[in-house]
């Protein structure tokens, strides 16, 4: 199934300027997720007492983090009629959730279903890489996505697919016409994840977009953060010493971060990461809810990696597999399944780091061709 890509840009410089220009041109939206969002914290067993007190709980930790995206965030608020603890809530989504599947453990359960995602990075030895993932999760949300383009002072632009109200997640940073840095955002569980507090991990990500030009640099970023969940932020960009382009995966997780480099053939470099921790090698933290095929998922897109592609369709073409049924690559979905239990694969996104350019097809890659991308940078 295929849907229009929602777009949302802003000119407005000053943080807070920003974030309220972004919650008024999409109050109805922003309300909209945060609802949906009490829905499934709500299957998750996430009581309103809970989404409150984290809400409010992350907000200093943001303000230590990055005061530009805490004033953001404080004018996405006022632009929207939101609450800032609600706006808190919502950029803390992964936090709450992962308060829910510590629940089930503590319980004797399986944590919660595995909405994942797939990304690759493809490097060739003599060209401009090439990035992508399918962006999979719940079904509910299927319209709370959309691409903003963000201008920030001293010339950069940023590009993101995220979620209304919630500051950024996958996306590209250009510098002028120069692209500096492209980042893919990939579910992690682990065992110390409590959701209580700290910098949200997807404020990591979007940090990493406004202010990284190094590969270094953007792991420096995420070092800074103490964070309450885990998430691997993939990152692709010039190498600090030689400036050549570079990929590396950043395992956030509380007491982290771990780096996943990228690895060489003889064409080039690539980097692939699904949804289980790669640096950190075994590891006997991991939650592995028992219906994930990460580590199957893992060996088809690394298989994609290593594969001269060239374009967005090409890869929507390649990411377009089945055979591990319906938690493939490709996602169908699951509409009988109980809430908390429908995912599908909700987007695929496609950068041109070097060029600061992204693609982004709405729906499944299957169902992607020539007249279904945005395309913007």
């Amino acid at each position: 199934m295929t849907s229009e890509v929602r777009t949302f840009a802003t000119d407005a410089t000053d943080p807070y300027e920003r974030g309220r220009e972004l919650g008024a041109g999409c109050a109805q939206q922003v309300h909209e997720a945060f609802g949906s969002y009490q829905e499934l914290w709500a299957a998750f067993s996430v009581v309103p007492e809970e989404i409150r007190a984290v809400g409010t709980a992350v907000l200093d930790p943001i303000e230590s983090f990055s005061p530009s995206l805490r004033a953001e965030l404080a004018g996405l608020a006022a632009g929207s009629g939101l609450a800032e603890w609600q706006v808190g809530a919502l950029n803390a989504r992964t936090e709450l959730l992962a308060l829910g599947d510590q629940r089930l453990v503590a319980a004797g359960r399986q944590p919660g279903d595995p909405a994942e995602c797939s990304t690759l990075v493809r490097i060739p030895r003599d060209g401009s890489p090439l990035t992508a993932q399918t962006w999979d999760w719940h079904t509910p949300l299927r319209d709370s996505w959309f691409v903003a383009t963000l201008r920030l002072p001293g010339g950069r632009t940023v590009r993101t697919l995220t979620e209304y109200g919630i500051a950024g997640k996958i996306g590209v940073a250009a510098d002028g016409p120069r692209g500096v840095v492209g980042v893919h955002f990939n579910a992690l569980r682990h065992a110390a994840d409590c959701g209580d507090g700290g910098v949200p991990v997807h404020l990591v990500a979007r940090r990493i977009l406004d202010e990284a030009d190094t590969l270094d640099a953007a792991v420096k970023v995420a070092a800074a953060a103490e964070v309450s969940a885990s998430a691997a932020v993939t990152v692709t960009a010039p190498a600090e010493a030689s400036g050549r382009w570079e990929a590396a995966t950043i395992e956030l997780h509380p007491g982290g971060p771990s780096v996943q480099s990228q690895r060489e053939a003889d064409d080039g470099c690539w980097l692939a990461h699904t949804n289980h921790f790669v640096a950190r090698g075994p590891d006997a933290d991991s939650l592995s809810p028992a219906a994930s095929t990460t580590v199957e998922r893992l060996e088809r897109v690394s298989r994609v990696a290593h594969t001269h592609i060239g374009s967005a369709q090409a890869v929507a073409d390649a990411l377009a597999t089945h055979d591990l049924g319906p938690r493939s690559v490709c996602v169908h979905g699951f509409p009988d399944a109980p809430l908390g239990l429908r995912t599908a694969t909700l987007a695929v996104a496609v950068a041109e780091p070097a060029a600061g350019r992204l693609h982004v097809h709405a729906g499944r890659p299957c169902d992607a061709h020539r007249d279904t991308w945005w395309s913007g940078g």
